[in-house]
């Protein structure tokens, strides 16, 4: 009975697997064919612009940080799928979990697309706490994440922050194996707000991610986060990693970019105000 037992346990964990597998590959399909489609109708935009080299530029550029903003990595995705069939065997409770925070992952690559105006950090965030929980999932007891941020009431390009921390995961925590640590911090100045990640993991020349041209492949969209961070809010983007150290990369947004927003805000505000007062005379 109780090898019975363990057989449906995970009977059924290999059919939620393959359930994911399949609505994964659906996602993708529809994904891709859609990325198709917009590619194809840039490209006509394109050809009836070619008087106005300034717009197709700017026009390739979008399109650029679309794809950019799309790719959702096969090797992840199987090494996360196949860590929650693992995971179903032992505790299913936990297993559920580990699907729903893929999931979400998933469905937050994808929603970025749509994201052409900076996002609230607090979003990214989220997004940065779903990856770190799968690639716990996957690296148990290898390291620890502290997350001290203070300041959170402002905005900035998605998924800024999420290729800067797996970075930190592949390149920082993981080769260094027990005892690794990845920090998450935010503060302002008069002027900006920063946002750093510190790892101390092994480092690495920071030229071959800023110069991807490099060592192409190896780090994560770093060069297109800096490019994104400054198109999009005027932002900066450093990478501070001494050999056997650690690596800390530092975010700087003009603090105007907080101002728009709560400007905004309040407009919208008191717009509401006054379409109130009209409707009560």
């Amino acid at each position: 009975m109780e090898s019975d037992g363990l057989t449906s346990v995970f009977g059924s964990a290999g059919l939620i697997i393959c359930l994911i597998l399949t609505a994964v590959i659906i996602i993708l399909s529809i994904h891709m064919h859609r990325m198709s489609k917009m590619i194809l109708k840039k490209d006509r935009r394109m050809e009836r612009q070619k008087g106005d080299i300034e717009k197709r530029d700017a026009a390739i550029k979008n399109l650029q940080t679309s794809i950019a903003l799309s790719q959702i990595k096969p090797h992840f995705l199987y090494n996360s799928l196949n860590s929650i069939y693992v995971l179903c065997g032992k505790d299913l409770s936990k297993g559920r979990q580990a699907i729903s925070d893929l999931s979400d992952y998933l469905r937050i690559n994808i929603g970025s697309i749509d994201s052409k105006n900076p996002i609230p950090f607090e979003k990214e965030m989220e997004h940065v706490k779903k990856y770190l929980a799968l690639e716990e999932l996957r690296f148990p007891d290898e390291f620890t994440v502290s997350i001290l941020t203070p300041v959170t009431d402002f905005t900035l390009p998605a998924l800024t922050i999420q290729p800067i921390v797996e970075n930190a995961v592949r390149h920082g925590v993981v080769p260094k194996g027990e005892g690794g640590i990845i920090l998450i911090t935010t503060r302002e100045t008069r002027t900006h707000i920063v946002v750093s990640v510190n790892d101390n993991g092994p480092g690495y020349d920071p030229t071959l991610v800023l110069e991807p041209e490099k060592d192409p492949g190896k780090h994560v969209g770093i060069k297109n986060v800096q490019e994104r961070l400054q198109r999009m809010c005027g932002g900066e983007l450093e990478i501070h990693s001494t050999i056997g150290y650690g690596t800390e990369v530092i975010i700087r947004i003009p603090k105007e970019n907080k101002k728009e927003k709560h400007d905004s805000s309040h407009a919208k505000h008191v717009k509401h105000e006054m379409h109130e007062k009209h409707a009560d005379k």
